[in-house]
């Protein structure tokens, strides 16, 4: 069940009026929530409910780490958990490595997003993170761990943090579902009406055969799909954190305008930002290093490391390893750059602008090995990319006013400032909420009609 679907509408409809009609009782509102999220896992197939058994061996696991105990014991509770969270995402990773798609129908939704929210919950307890606390109610920990909306694609949430937020009282006024409201609107229209109509239209039938297509079709379509994965996964994000906020929950922003980054660590500081924030916290500066007489040594090598390992999250195979380590190095060959530019030098207007148009390049660069189904599949994105040949006419099918309209909608909307989302929701906060509600209905069945399909699968949902 898709977030963008008529059907999660219905579901989550349905949810929300039982929710907040119980809200006075907690127990009650968590046994909700916990109904909610296995009905949804089940959507996905019937082996997904085996999972509430490993929540509640990470619960378990969680209520034995106290702080007190023997260190030998509270690291034997870790391992515990590393190796069941480790071992699940490895399952999902590799069984359709191994066997290819042949059962593929057995693993629909990946379990990437639940596997590191639940190792931040086990890791920040066990190393006595200031305000984490173990999770005494038992549904309130499956409510949390296994919460619905974000079980697709994020976005990854500091467990401790939201399990409190969840077993607070909760209050939802006008201008929080206003602000709802708008977010999912806004996710729509990102997911059906940009990042679906280019995948559709110009970036599939390019990347699946580029040899048929001129040097400027495959740069129009290698932007195409930098724009097209940011907007089907900030659409999903703003779908999620709106569904959040209607029932009184803030989820984590995860996006923050990244393609106008002025280098590769402000990107990584805008994109995927709960994900890359995980692989900081519990992997690169986990890893062994020499900081104090070797700084940037150690910097270049746990970056590097980490985001190999984050490259082949994405999927076992070069070219996720590819797109991993020219991140990697790339991050650490700006470090190198801004260590050795003298302190308190202010960069230019214009080298600021030149600084952001390279840095958006290269990662447009790098997404042709991460969207490539084998790296001979990338070598041949990048021949047909340099022979600089242009289409015999503007009116070519892969270059028509109206791929190149929503490129440049796309291009626009990307660029606007945050605040006017602000204004959009004190304006819509203001309208009666029934009134609220019923454009949002409206604009469902507006967005469905245009788009004249069924929303694809997000992205990361594959992850």
């Amino acid at each position: 069940m898709l977030l963008s679907t008529p059907a999660f509408f219905v579901f989550f409809l349905s949810i929300w009026l039982l929710y907040w009609a119980l809200a006075s009782f907690r127990a009650a509102r968590l046994g909700i929530v916990v109904a909610a999220n296995l009905f949804f896992l089940a959507k996905f197939g019937a082996l997904y409910l085996f999972l509430p058994l490993a929540a509640t061996i990470d619960f378990c696991v969680g209520l034995a780490l106290a702080p007190e105990a023997p260190r030998k014991k509270r690291l034997a509770l870790l391992w515990v958990s590393l190796v069941l969270n480790v071992g699940l995402l490895l399952t999902t990773k590799l069984i359709p490595f191994a066997v290819g798609d042949r059962y593929a129908w057995l693993l629909t939704l990946s379990l990437s997003f639940y596997c590191f929210q639940s190792l931040t919950y086990t890791i920040d307890l066990y190393r006595r993170e200031e305000d984490a606390e173990p999770q005494r109610s038992y549904l309130a920990y499956l409510g949390g761990a296994l919460f619905f909306p974000v079980m697709i694609a994020g976005p990854i949430l500091r467990l401790h943090t939201f399990l409190k937020q969840l077993v607070s009282p909760l209050r939802l006024t006008p201008d929080i579902a206003g602000r709802a409201l708008l977010l999912i609107g806004i996710g729509l229209i990102k997911k059906l009406l940009i990042a679906d109509f280019l995948a559709e239209n110009l970036v599939t039938r390019v990347f699946d055969t580029p040899t048929l297509y001129s040097g400027l079709e495959v740069l129009a379509a290698i932007y195409g799909f930098a724009l097209q994965l940011f907007f089907d996964f900030s659409g999903y994000t703003d779908i999620a954190l709106g569904v959040g906020l209607l029932m009184g929950l803030r989820l984590p922003e995860n996006f923050n305008r990244p393609y106008l980054a002025v280098n590769l660590m402000d990107f990584w500081r805008r994109w995927h930002i709960s994900f890359s924030t995980w692989l900081r916290d519990y992997i690169q500066e986990r890893l062994p290093q020499n900081r104090r007489k070797k700084p940037m040594l150690s910097y270049c090598y746990t970056v590097i490391v980490t985001f190999v390992l984050g490259g082949l999250w994405h999927g076992i195979g070069w070219t996720f390893l590819t797109w991993g380590a020219l991140h990697g190095v790339a991050l650490a060959t700006v470090r190198w750059y801004k260590n050795r530019q003298p302190r308190g030098k202010k960069p230019t207007r214009w080298g600021t602008t030149v600084a952001t148009v390279l840095t958006f390049h290269f990662v447009c660069f790098t997404w042709i090995f991460f969207h490539a189904s084998s790296m001979a599949n990338a070598w041949e994105v990048l021949g047909r990319l340099g022979t600089l040949t242009t289409a015999q006419s503007w009116s070519h099918d892969n270059l028509t006013p109206a791929i190149l309209g929503v490129l440049a909608c796309a291009a626009i909307t990307h660029c606007l400032p945050i605040k006017l989302l602000d204004r959009g929701a004190d304006l819509l906060g203001h309208l009666p909420f029934w009134l609220q509600g019923a454009a949002l209905a409206a604009l469902v069945l507006l967005i469905q009609t245009l788009s004249g399909r069924g929303s694809a699968t997000f992205i990361y949902g594959n992850f």
